[in-house]
């Protein structure tokens, strides 16, 4: 007996209620979507598809799990933000990584005394810390979403090795918002995107970027590349045994604004996409 396999996603994606949803196929997912009656994750997305067997159930799992995936890396390019940008870190504090300890069994059937003359060392607990990053999640659009993602996913998936290591890297990048290893991501990124463009030069590859990235830049090719490879957080440490100079604060802003700019008129050209939402 068929039953159906189907996953769902709920978002903070606002479109106008006139315009009806899509419905579209990739590989064996039929994949639609949807509006609620929601005030804050109004925008559906499912994928389903009919299942007789286990066998048959868990290659569907498998393709679906791709699929969402490969939506996600899209969705960062033609809405500007992932499905699921990280927005919340949730830090468990137990024993040092790699480490197995039964502290907590010993500490559940009998108190820990210090011996006598002995310090006693910090305490050990597990605690919870959560931090939300900054920024507002919401997206609104004046067209739907899933035709141009479902478009972008196949472009994605007979793109050359370049273009599919550029987007893994840049979305690792976009998914590290406030962690240190971002401005690495984006340096690898940028200089990938960078060797990617036509012509000889920063002078003649900049030329080459569409004429909106340009005027949106803040700085010019040649100064992304000394960020990307002159400063202490981004692709090397040390020259002539001496520490390179850190970014400041508007270097790193005007940086991370310039290369995301760079690397998305690259992904948008190769792909043959544009991005729904402009900032």
């Amino acid at each position: 007996m068929a039953e159906t396999l189907f996953y769902e996603y709920r978002g903070p994606f606002f479109v106008p209620a006139r315009l009806h949803g899509y419905r579209g196929r990739v590989g064996n997912l039929d994949v639609i979507e949807l509006r609620r009656r929601s005030k804050f994750l109004p925008y559906l997305l499912r994928m389903e598809c009919r299942v007789t067997t286990k066998e048959q159930a868990r290659q569907y799992d498998a393709e679906a799990r791709q699929l969402a995936s490969d939506l996600n890396t899209v969705w960062a390019y033609v809405a500007l933000v992932p499905l699921f940008p990280k927005r919340i870190t949730i830090r468990l504090s137990g024993p040092p990584d790699g480490w197995r300890t039964n502290f907590k069994k010993l500490k559940s059937t009998r108190p820990i005394k210090p011996r006598p003359g002995s310090s006693p060392g910090p305490p050990v607990s597990f605690t919870v810390s959560l931090k939300i990053n900054k920024g507002q999640y919401k997206v609104t659009s004046n067209v739907l979403l899933l035709q141009r993602a479902i478009d972008a996913v196949h472009a994605y998936r007979t793109a050359s090795p370049e273009v599919r290591f550029l987007m893994q890297i840049h979305f690792a990048a976009i998914d590290q918002l406030g962690v240190a290893s971002q401005l690495i991501l984006y340096a690898k990124a940028f200089d990938l995107a960078r060797d990617l463009l036509p012509g000889n030069g920063n002078s003649k590859k900049e030329a080459a970027l569409p004429a909106n990235v340009r005027s949106a830049l803040r700085q010019s090719l040649s100064w992304l590349g000394e960020m990307s490879n002159r400063r202490l957080e981004t692709r090397h440490v040390a020259s002539k045994g001496k520490l390179l100079p850190r970014m400041s604060p508007a270097e790193s802003a005007d940086f991370v604004h310039g290369a995301d700019l760079v690397i998305r008129a690259v992904v948008e050209k190769e792909l043959g996409i544009a991005a729904i939402v402009k900032p």
